[in-house]
């Protein structure tokens, strides 16, 4: 099947079966968000006393109570956002495989062409001639002989009448491909 266009910039071609790698990736980059947020960013901040005051003086100073400050709002906001959008962009990309999917040819599954019927895709058939035996000649048999393939002119493969060489599903009397005078 050919590569599907991605719908979000910078991302090279889908395929149905690369989705998966882009799950797992999806589900790498989501992972480390959350452990940097829930485990590095916390111990940073509180036990090597980066970025100055931390949040949880900030909370006792303004007499508020402690509980708010088990969680940076910052980090919150960074991490939750980030899976956000990652998770956005992973929905949109697999409704894009799935649309690009239904709109594909039925019979040559997007490719334009079939293989060749009557060389099994090959591009070489075989040569027999008709031989009339008969008693009296006393002629030997001739050794089958291969050939390209009329059909194909050798290339195993022929156009897909379906979608008339597009891979796209085939539309109605709209299709500028169908000329309706011919």
């Amino acid at each position: 099947m050919p590569d599907i266009p991605s719908s979000i910039p910078f991302l090279s071609h889908v395929t149905p079966k690369t989705m998966k790698q882009l799950y797992f990736t999806s589900l790498a980059f989501i992972s480390g968000i959350i452990v940097f947020g829930g485990l590095i960013a916390p111990t940073l901040e509180l036990k090597l006393g980066l970025g100055g005051t931390s949040y949880e003086d900030f909370i006792c100073n303004m007499h508020l109570p402690l509980q708010l400050s088990q969680v940076d709002p910052i980090v919150a906001s960074f991490s939750g956002g980030a899976v956000g959008v990652i998770s956005a962009l992973m929905l949109i990309e697999a409704n894009n495989v799935e649309q690009q999917e239904k709109k594909r040819c039925k019979y040559c599954h997007g490719n334009g062409y079939l293989a060749c019927a009557r060389c099994s895709a090959s591009g070489v058939c075989l040569s027999i001639d008709p031989i009339s035996v008969s008693s009296a000649s006393g002629h030997t048999l001739k050794v089958p002989t291969t050939e390209r393939c009329p059909n194909c002119s050798g290339s195993g493969k022929v156009m897909c009448p379906t979608c008339l060489c597009t891979g796209m599903l085939m539309a109605s009397e709209h299709d500028p491909r169908i000329d309706p005078f011919d």
